[in-house]
């Protein structure tokens, strides 16, 4: 591997300077790359390969919130490794992102005639949108629509347009994930295999849960933003929450039967319903309140972040 670059088991490369948090590569080296750690990202990598294994004869993906298109590129090498042609969008607004995503799919030989790159915001309509810049960009990948900087703003029913059958959408547009999903119900219903979307607050938890429960979709992966919980992997911590559903209209029933919903413990949705029935009947302030937190608290305390974890990523 090239001085520079880190690699991961698919093959898919990309610079290390794209982001602070990744280790520097000073040096040339010749190294095996490991599995995928256990960590948020394993459902994404679970929801990537399952995509890709359960395509038919064209693996077609969109990244939206694409950053430098990690995981653009790595759909691309999984599906190099099937056999599979494919079909790959990626959408990112920030400008110096989408500068490097151009330069990633470069490195990783992914052909222009396989990729759509575009420079936009993704939001509910198309049009233009005031878009929050930063100074920092190898630091930060948390922009959001709101800020000063006017950019073009594209929805998802347009980017869904000229495709017959998406296998898989990649979502992390920090805070507009409802917006966007709202205004395409119609034709997520019609073309969308499988959406992963990384959430932002419990809000958007709760509004995207009771949207796709309501269009009849099949939950593959619920955990909650900001939370750390049990899973057959381990004790992982999510900085932001991840769901996962899948199309029911688009999968044979057999295969949705084998679907396992993987989500946040018993223990810790009990918690929550408790807290929600608290803000009803004890508000805060209240000596009643006081006693429930002080409970609740040593309950719920298993389900925060790792103190390690929020230092090192906030």
């Amino acid at each position: 591997m090239a001085a520079g670059y880190e690699a991961d088991f698919l093959g898919a490369k990309y610079k290390t300077a794209f982001f602070t948090l990744f280790t520097p590569q000073p040096s040339d080296r010749n190294e095996a790359p490991p599995y995928p750690p256990f960590d948020e990202e394993y459902f994404e990598w679970i929801d990537l390969l399952e995509a890709v294994a359960a395509a038919n004869s064209r693996f077609t993906m969109l990244e939206l919130g694409a950053g430098f298109g990690r995981w653009t590129a790595r759909g691309a090498a999984a599906a190099k490794q099937c056999g599979l042609p494919y079909t790959l969008i990626a959408v990112e607004a920030e400008p110096t992102h989408f500068e490097w995503l151009i330069q990633n799919l470069q490195d990783n030989g992914v052909s222009p005639e396989d990729c759509s790159l575009i420079h936009a915001a993704v939001t509910g309509k198309d049009g233009k949108i005031g878009f929050e810049a930063d100074d920092d960009p190898a630091g930060s990948y948390g922009q959001s629509i709101g800020g000063s900087t006017e950019i073009d703003a594209i929805s998802l029913p347009t980017l869904l347009k000229p495709l017959e059958l998406v296998d898989l959408i990649d979502m992390d547009v920090q805070g507009a994930e409802f917006e966007i999903i709202e205004g395409a119900t119609g034709v997520l219903n019609q073309k969308v295999k499988r959406i992963h979307i990384e959430t932002h607050s419990n809000q958007l938890d709760s509004d995207i849960l009771k949207l796709f429960r309501a269009l009849h979709w099949k939950p593959h992966f619920l955990y909650a933003f900001n939370t750390a919980d049990s899973t057959r992997w381990g004790r992982i911590n999510f900085q932001g929450g991840t769901q996962s559903w899948l199309n029911p209209r688009l999968h044979e029933r057999a295969e949705i039967r084998r679907v396992h919903t993987l989500q946040n413990s018993l223990t810790w949705r009990t918690v929550r319903m408790v807290r929600k029935v608290l803000d009803r009947t004890a508000p805060p302030d209240t000596l009643r309140r006081r006693l429930f937190n002080a409970t609740l608290s040593g309950i719920g305390g298993k389900y925060r972040r790792d103190p390690e974890d929020i230092k090192r990523r906030g």
